[in-house]
């Protein structure tokens, strides 16, 4: 079995909380106060930061509590490594940053909005045949997953938004206080995970299995399941995609799940380990990240 690697935190800002690189350059984001860095690879002791740029708002969004300031949640680039993305939960846009191909700055595109009110934090791509590719991102605020048809334009990526799902099933609304975390693609599947809706039990909280259309890029909820964790905020697939490890950020738990690589449906429980002292509910303390080591 591969291992699992985890890391806690106990601030509550997401600094640094997904870091992706390209061939010249690596980018995080700071969620409070809300900015991107950039700096170029390879680093060294003496680096310093290509640029810092850094967002406001004119006013708070539709839910002020949340949406006060630019937070963004995460930064990733597309499969072709030519653009960094970044979901801004706070703003309700996802930034969009062409990369320099021999320095490695970034140059800012045209910023697409998402609902009002959807927070979007993370995002994960799917190539399809020909040309087709989608983007599918996590919604924490409005605990939805969207699907993002991508074009390429000029010296700019582009996103249409096509398809915005509840991540509950049918009939079933989000409880108060559930807040959705990441979104993972496997295969022909979409998976997201959800935090505090306690769907399972008094802790155990939830994942939605989509699958996509391959001739469109549009998903359908065909599952939903127990995550075997308590505010889970972080889930990895490994390579063989018949696990899944998730991380219970409030239980302290990684929990493996087994995964059917055929329907993409998950299953149960395979083994589950502590990791570290459980957090306080609502403090959002404890386990932050988990990978596989393979």
């Amino acid at each position: 079995m591969a291992k699992a690697s985890w890391r806690q935190r106990n601030s509550k800002s997401c600094t640094a909380w997904h870091i992706r690189k390209n061939l010249k350059s690596l980018t995080f984001c700071n969620s409070d106060p809300g900015s991107i860095v950039t700096f170029k690879l390879p680093l060294t002791s003496s680096s310093t930061s290509l640029s810092r740029q850094h967002f406001t708002l004119s006013k708070a969004g539709t839910v002020p509590s949340r949406q006060n300031a630019a937070h963004p949640h995460s930064t990733y680039t597309d499969p072709t490594g030519k653009y960094v993305l970044s979901n801004d939960l706070g703003a309700d846009v996802i930034r969009i940053f062409s990369v320099n191909p021999s320095s490695g700055a970034l140059t800012g595109c045209a910023s697409p909005a998402t609902a009002n009110g959807d927070g979007p934090r993370h995002g994960d791509f799917w190539l399809g045949s020909g040309n087709l590719t989608m983007l599918y991102t996590v919604n924490e605020l409005s605990n939805s997953v969207s699907a993002w048809s991508v074009s390429y334009s000029g010296s700019c990526l582009g996103l249409n938004r096509k398809q915005t799902i509840v991540n509950y099933p049918k009939g079933k609304s989000p409880p108060n206080g559930s807040k959705s975390a990441e979104v993972h693609v496997k295969g022909d599947f979409v998976y997201v995970i959800n935090r505090n809706d306690k769907s399972f039990g008094s802790q155990q909280d939830s994942i939605a299995t989509y699958s996509i259309d391959t001739a469109t890029g549009s998903i359908d909820q065909i599952d939903f399941s127990n995550a075997y964790t308590f505010f889970p905020r972080t889930f990895s697939i490994n390579q063989a995609g018949d696990m899944v490890a998730i991380g219970g950020q409030t239980s302290s738990n990684v929990a493996i799940v087994s995964r059917n690589t055929s329907t993409g449906k998950l299953g149960s429980l395979i083994a589950s380990l502590v990791v570290g002292s459980p957090g306080v509910a609502g403090n959002e303390d404890g386990l932050s990240h988990v990978i596989w080591n393979e």
